[in-house]
């Protein structure tokens, strides 16, 4: 028993001092995605006032493929120092649903330290389509499943499980048309190539204030502050749906709590700020921070969430 006593405490001791040390040199934050995009520009925000906070550089790289999980596997398997980080967005939860062989444990190769935004998605058609209201769309999708074609940001995202999950909800069926990433979808509705697509408010708010779009409803429990004419699909099309995506931070597994907790007080800091708070609403997001407790079980929860909806929707694994 002094052994084992013995070993914790030299454990601990050595994570303190690790952590009263910490950080003395910068800090790698990786992000999975195309630089430019939604993921790349949050994390370009929140490292320039985590560095302010934690006295030394918080460089951000981006390290796209796979969705997502290229960078989520260079940090399962980074040195558990608090030196590499990444953020991590729905996608995260959504790999296990849909992939066979995934080269880390989504929940067990990290350490959460915060969730960042919460964010909602928009049902979008183009301005000369024939659905006016998400009423339209719904008696359409209902009457002749599997007819409708929806864009997306591609496979595994957010942006396709929740087409899924409305499919379900909606007893229909869609054809899902991937694109690599939000862009290509906008591109395609814009050329009317598909009857809708799912994007986050940052892709098409700018479409639709130029009157080449028309969002139906957004997926989240409330109506988007700038668009309060767009009703909830809740309202009156998926009674109970509600789907938010997100974005938060993570660690490499083992990584000593006291640097967790020093990583976690950074982010609530930079999250205080009106410069961090008005860019993440301004990206069609709700800027939502955490404890290492709530991310933690937000990620265990959610990817249970997922592999349901895929089992449901009768989505095989790739």
């Amino acid at each position: 028993m002094r052994i084992v006593f013995t070993l914790v405490f030299m454990c601990f001791a050595a994570g303190a001092a690790a952590a009263s040390d910490y950080p003395n040199r910068p800090i790698r934050f990786l992000q999975g995605f195309a630089p430019g995009g939604n993921a790349d520009i949050i994390s370009r925000v929140l490292a320039d006032e985590m560095s302010k906070t934690l006295g030394h550089s918080v460089f951000t790289e981006a390290k796209p493929g796979a969705g997502g999980n290229l960078a989520s596997d260079t940090v399962a398997k980074a040195t558990p120092d608090g030196y590499t980080i990444v953020l991590l967005t729905t996608a995260h939860v959504i790999s296990p649903a849909l992939s066979k062989a995934q080269n880390f444990d989504p929940v067990g190769d990290f350490e959460f330290i915060s969730t960042v935004t919460d964010f909602p998605f928009f049902i979008v058609v183009n301005a000369d389509s024939r659905f006016k209201t998400i009423e339209d769309f719904v008696a359409e999708a209902r009457a002749k499943p599997g007819t409708l074609t929806v864009g997306t940001a591609g496979v595994g995202t957010g942006q396709h499980m929740s087409s899924e999950l409305l499919a379900v909800s909606l007893g229909t069926k869609f054809i899902h048309v991937p694109f690599r990433g939000d862009s290509g979808a906008v591109t395609a509705l814009l050329g009317k190539n598909v009857d809708f697509i799912v994007a986050p408010g940052t892709a098409i708010f700018g479409n639709i204030e130029a009157g080449q779009f028309r969002a139906l409803a957004t997926s989240g429990a409330e109506r988007w502050p700038s668009l309060p004419k767009v009703p909830t699909l809740s309202e009156n099309a998926a009674k109970g749906f509600n789907v938010m995506a997100w974005t938060g931070v993570a660690t490499t597994k083992g990584t000593p709590k006291p640097i967790i907790d020093r990583l976690n007080a950074a982010i609530l800091q930079a999250m205080k700020t009106s410069a961090v708070r008005d860019r993440l609403i301004s990206l069609g997001g709700y800027p939502r921070s955490s404890s290492p407790e709530e991310i933690t079980s937000k990620v265990k929860s959610q990817v249970q969430l997922w592999k349901d909806v895929a089992a449901k929707a009768g989505l095989e694994k790739q």
